[in-house]
């Protein structure tokens, strides 16, 4: 079995405004919308968690009635940190799943993902073991003090910046989470997790276009993004 947990559970503090970021509009539906339905029409996907916060548990149950998403088996309430909404997703597959299976986690406001590279990213947990989507850094990278204040240049060709899906197998990421929740220890993504495990883990290179939606600046990017797809896949449509 492959699962993919997708965390919707945050606040938006560093988005400002009123609403949730998940869940505002980008085109004709949510943003989590577009992220659910990129898994719920990969071949490689079996069943998706979705964790959001325990307030908008029944909003969200309602809203998804809409969309014709059967391999959505779960919409749970996640917790205060991606990491404890994430645990939540755990702490069901701990009891349903196998060793062997394979669990992704995915940003539910990375709406952009494609299915190629959700493919990517399961065939290199066969493979490898631990993967994720990433790409390596362009700009010039600086080591700053608490003042800003340049300390020196790091080498930015071992540079790269994370993305999701992050991939790995069941039993690994249980005891990755189990480890960081036992040690107190406060990881920004799966992957920091599992790295003090020892597990050695593939970057795959993920496209630009696999934006994560933190400001207002990324929506309209996002925005820009899915117009340009909807286009090229009209113009294919219409040589076909």
């Amino acid at each position: 079995m492959v699962y993919v947990i997708i965390p919707a559970a945050g606040h938006g503090e560093r988005f400002g405004g009123k609403n949730k970021k998940q869940f505002l509009m980008l085109a004709d539906k949510p943003v989590f919308i577009h992220t659910l339905l990129a898994f719920q029409e990969s071949a490689c996907i079996d069943e998706i968690i979705f964790v959001v916060p325990e307030e908008d548990l029944p909003s969200t149950k309602a809203l998804i009635r809409d969309y014709g998403l059967p391999k959505l088996k779960y919409v749970i309430a996640g917790g205060r940190s991606r990491q404890e909404s994430v645990a939540a997703g755990m702490l069901l597959l701990k009891e349903k799943g196998q060793d062997d299976d394979i669990v992704l986690v995915h940003d539910g406001v990375r709406p952009l993902v494609t299915n190629t590279l959700i493919g990517a990213v399961v065939e290199g947990v066969r493979t490898f073991g631990a993967v994720v989507a990433a790409r390596p850094v362009t700009d010039s990278l600086k080591e700053v003090t608490d003042g800003a204040v340049i300390q020196k240049s790091l080498a930015r060709e071992r540079i790269w910046a994370m993305q999701t899906p992050q991939g790995f197998y069941l039993s690994v990421l249980v005891e990755a989470c189990r480890k960081g929740a036992e040690d107190h220890f406060y990881a920004t993504d799966e992957a920091m997790l599992v790295e003090r495990l020892g597990v050695p883990i593939l970057c795959i290179e993920g496209p630009s276009e696999n934006i994560k939606i933190t400001t207002a600046s990324d929506l309209k990017m996002a925005e820009f993004l899915l117009k340009n797809q909807n286009d090229s896949e009209s113009v294919r449509a219409e040589r076909a």
